[in-house]
């Protein structure tokens, strides 16, 4: 009888160990990840006219991380790591580069309907100021179904050539909301 049941209790082992290794050697099998869609629809568009626009003058980088344009300025470790932890995980959608000499000339933001919640304003506002602190101008245009590259190309080089803070307009249906250190 003790020879019945430890045969059972071995049987047992064996199959709870035979599912467990199965088990294992599918999950490591299962992929984790897969490929994610880079620009959205509205991004994709806008960087096409974007492109069309300004690639004479400039290169366009899309969804640069904050911390690839500009870095905490040293006040201790601690300080700077707590300043780099703020930026780390943010990008700008458009980062405009001369095209020589590949120097930041400014960041672009396309604002979709999302930027009107609270948390999202924030984060904007805390984008715009580390920015203006590092001497980037950000220019903010509305998500939009058409685009004028004149009209982008105008706006884009009148805030480039002013070297004077432009401060954010309220009508984005005719203007891009500038903002510039």
């Amino acid at each position: 009888m003790v020879w019945c049941v430890l045969a059972i209790l071995v049987t047992i082992s064996f199959r709870v160990w035979l599912a467990l290794r199965q088990r294992v050697r599918h999950q490591k099998n299962t992929p984790h990840y897969r490929r994610a869609r880079f620009l959205s629809a509205a991004e994709r568009s806008f960087y096409g006219v974007l492109h069309h626009a300004l690639s004479s003058d400039y290169i366009i980088f899309t969804k640069v991380r904050l911390a690839d344009i500009i870095q905490p300025v040293s006040n201790g470790r601690s300080a700077w790591q707590s300043s780099f932890n703020r930026i780390v995980g943010k990008h700008v959608d458009f980062v405009l580069c001369h095209r020589s000499r590949l120097n930041v000339v400014a960041a672009i933001e396309l604002d979709d309907q999302s930027h009107a919640k609270p948390e999202r304003a924030q984060r904007d506002a805390f984008v715009d100021s580390a920015l203006a602190e590092a001497r980037i101008p950000v220019i903010r245009f509305p998500a939009r179904h058409t685009y004028s590259p004149e009209a982008i190309r105008s706006q884009i080089s009148a805030v480039l050539s002013s070297g004077t803070s432009a401060s954010r307009q309220t009508n984005p249906s005719n203007s891009p909301h500038l903002h510039q250190a």
